[in-house]
């Protein structure tokens, strides 16, 4: 899935990784990371990020179960927590998780 598939009104979490290539020339990958970043500026999404709390054991778990890098892990286990299913993020190895939807750039 792309960015522009999701429906107003959806939340999603925004892996950092995104935002950092959203700086980089690629257009296609500029263009779709600005369309996403204008859509949760008029809040027709609402955009999480990751923080450390305490869910650092939660993701070692998780990325033994799925095989992720522990940043990786991180990010499903907030997303968890805040009850989320989608994550806007060009990072493949997220589709090995279930009950996560991922919208890569176009």
């Amino acid at each position: 899935m792309i960015f522009l598939d999701l429906a107003a009104g959806e939340s999603i979490f925004v892996d950092a990784n995104t935002l950092i290539y959203h700086f980089t020339p690629h257009p296609q990958f500029g263009a779709a990371c600005a369309a996403l970043l204008q859509r949760v500026q008029r809040r027709e999404l609402t955009a999480y990020t990751s923080t450390h709390d305490s869910l650092v054991r939660a993701a070692t778990t998780m990325s033994r179960q799925f095989g992720l890098l522990s940043g990786d892990a991180l990010v499903v286990a907030v997303m968890r927590a805040h009850g989320l299913s989608h994550l806007a993020s060009h990072d493949a190895d997220f589709d090995r998780v279930p009950g996560i939807t991922r919208y890569a750039p176009a």
